[in-house]
């Protein structure tokens, strides 16, 4: 509060002595630097405020808690709620409740009391795996979580908010989309542009359109904001008759802030309203326009609403591709032509090759993958995809009055195909994307430096600006190749997951999987699970090595349940067939042995059988069962390796390492 306060009286001290210009220009950095730190100290004390709060183990533990379910996703045997607790004993806080079996009667807006057991949000503990637990404590504010029956969750009552009201309206609205006539893709993809429920859109489909590059098309963006604006804007035409055109952006805005809200508030769709506010009020009250203002004007707003937006991939993604676009997506001049056609096709392309680099680190980060063919993908898609969202409207409305058009229908449908064959042809072609990309933070952070000396060369025509991007690109090229050098290429690391015990050896650029849980997997699943990992050490290639097949390939065995991998002697117990498989007489010598969630036995019983170093224990084994097996090794001496609690395990050629 006091760095604020500071701050902001600094800012307006300066800002009333510089009455001329030539004053105020001498005294600009001053006023930059008090209005940053004004920022920074009113984004600080956000955060505080909006930083869940930590409960102690009696206020979360053997008590029935109740609170109001503010959100609510099924998958196919299991419920996610977000729910508010309302306890005077507690403080205000979210919490996440999964639960074993659904019910469908539940809906946002729903009291809803349980006894708790709540444990705090952790993470797998496996390398280069996405926090889960601080995306959830900073995007969703929830520290805590609890799993149970779904029959010991009560419903008590019902409070709906105005964001409940409208998740129940979006609701009905997708179920009446979804008994249409419509082809399952059309629906699905009216839906999330119109209705934004992206959660029923398939893995494949959004693999295909992120290989693609056109993955925003998927996800209500400013695109799709503007062009709900041009609708309604092209519908009030009437009122620029009636001399009317305050009254016509005034309606147009009040139609953008009941999409944004209606739509669930998004960062994308906020920051798209409150940019499109910014330029209507300046036309309103006859003020130049500065969009890169109203973008920071934009960026602040939710900032303070929801300061971990700022973790948001979706937040760092809008911003910096708008603000890339903004500062050099105008169209150079030897590009421009007196043909509009040619001018918008230019600009399409301009626009997208901009975006592509200014996101290509970030996306490589966090998704492991870089389209090249984003420029030819937005070519292709983009006339088409305002024509979808006006036809998607119509089709809304008239589904809400009952009637059905069959050539509405027809019209939703092809363009649809179009669109999907467009990113299935697209994301089919090698040479269109590099998986497998690895980008550290620290070279995120260089490649945007780079990208925005790039630009202050282009503004400023100053070779200060291009030689510093030259020394910012070796800085780049030598942190890629420090990370190369520094980088295993062949291992053995055992993952820690809720539902298998995967065993994964790489060596060279290939890496072998083994499930000695006998859980049904498969390589796409286990390459999107593990894509960091994947990434880092340079796998291009991934094999499953199945339970009833015997591999023997470079010094590296895999007889199941039986493994030699990286001078390890390993065996997972659990299948049953582990005891047949001793030899008679003596200990059978292991350096590991992987309980799987399989394992009904005694680790006493496994010291009878087997002489072996330390114990691998499956983060998939039940908390109870978990217990019982690190008592007993505690009291027998055996040196152990939790996956659950100690995350995934490492293997040298000589001895495992215990943590990452």
């Amino acid at each position: 509060m006091l760095i604020l306060a500071a701050a902001t009286c600094i800012y307006i001290i300066v800002d009333h002595k510089s009455k001329t210009p030539e004053k105020r220009l001498t005294l600009r950095p001053v006023l930059v630097i008090s209005l940053a730190v004004a920022a920074l100290a009113l984004g600080w004390l956000a955060a505080i405020i909006h930083c869940p709060p930590k409960l102690t183990v009696e206020q979360r533990t053997e008590r029935v808690l109740q609170g109001r379910v503010t959100q609510l996703d099924y998958t196919d045997f299991s419920m996610r709620l977000g729910i508010d607790v309302h306890d005077k004993d507690l403080p205000r806080c979210k919490v996440l409740v999964s639960t074993r079996g659904c019910d469908y009667t539940l809906r946002e807006g729903d009291i809803v009391a349980w006894k708790a057991a709540l444990s705090e949000v952790g993470n797998l503990g496996n390398p280069y795996e996405m926090d889960y637990a601080a995306w959830l404590r900073d995007s969703h504010g929830i520290r805590y979580q609890q799993h149970i029956p779904v029959g010991q969750v009560k419903k008590t009552g019902y409070y709906p908010t105005l964001l409940t009201r409208m998740t129940d309206i979006r609701r009905d609205l997708a179920l009446k989309v979804y008994n249409s006539r419509l082809t399952a893709p059309a629906q699905r993809l009216v839906v999330a542009l119109l209705l934004g429920e992206t959660g029923t859109i398939d893995k494949e489909t959004r693999q295909e359109f992120s290989a693609a590059g056109i993955a925003h098309v998927l996800a209500l963006s400013g695109l799709h904001v503007g062009i709900i604006a041009l609708i309604v804007w092209i519908l009030l035409f009437p009122l620029d008759y009636l001399r009317q055109q305050k009254l016509r952006l005034v309606l147009t805005l009040v139609s953008i802030a009941l999409f944004a809200v209606f739509t669930g508030l998004s960062p994308s769709v906020v920051r798209s309203a409150v940019m499109i506010g910014f330029a209507f009020a300046s036309v309103m009250f006859s003020r130049r326009s500065v969009p890169l203002n109203s973008l920071c004007m934009a960026a602040l707003a939710i900032l303070v609403f929801s300061p971990s937006a700022l973790y948001s991939v979706g937040f760092q993604l809008s911003f910096i591709t708008v603000g890339a676009i903004l500062l050099a997506g105008r169209i150079p001049k030897a590009f421009q032509s007196r043909l509009k056609a040619v001018n918008y096709i230019t600009a399409t392309v301009f626009t997208s090759i901009v975006a592509m680099l200014a996101t290509m680190a970030l996306t490589a980060h966090y998704f492991h993958i870089v389209s090249w063919a984003s420029v030819i993908s937005n070519l292709l898609v983009m006339p088409v995809l305002p024509l979808f969202m006006i036809l998607g409207a119509l089709f809304l409305l008239v589904t809400l009055a009952g009637m059905q058009w069959h050539l509405l229908d027809l019209g939703l449908d092809t363009i649809s195909d179009y669109i999907r064959w467009t990113a299935s042809t697209v994301s089919a072609c090698h040479v269109s994307h590099v998986k497998g990309v690895y980008v550290s933070a620290v070279g995120t952070i260089i490649s945007m430096a780079v990208l925005l000396l790039l630009i202050m060369w282009l503004y400023r025509h100053n070779l200060r600006y291009l030689l510093a991007a030259g020394c910012a690109i070796a800085l780049l090229l030598a942190h890629s190749l420090w990370l190369n050098v520094n980088t295993s290429h062949r291992g053995l690391i055992v993952f820690n997951s809720f539902s298998s015990t995967p065993v994964m050896y790489y060596d060279g650029g290939s890496a072998w999987l083994w499930t000695p849980d006998d859980e049904e997997t498969d390589v796409a699943t286990a390459s999107r699970y593990y894509s960091g990992f994947l990434a880092r050490h340079g796998i291009g290639e991934m094999t499953l090595m199945g339970n009833d097949t015997t591999s023997l390939m470079n010094g590296v065995l895999f007889k199941p349940p039986f493994a030699y991998l990286q001078g390890h002697r390993l065996l997972a117990v659990g299948r049953g067939n582990w005891k047949k498989m001793t030899a008679k007489g003596s200990k059978m010598q292991l350096d590991e042995i992987i309980v799987t969630k399989r394992f009904h036995s005694t680790v006493a019983k496994l010291r009878e059988l087997y002489d072996f170093n330390q114990l691998i224990i499956s983060g998939a084994i039940q908390p109870a069962t978990l217990e019982s097996l690190l008592h007993e090794c505690d009291s027998l001496g055996i040196n152990y390796h939790a996956l659950a609690h100690d995350g995934a395990i490492e293997m040298s050629s000589t001895r495992p390492k215990k943590n990452l």
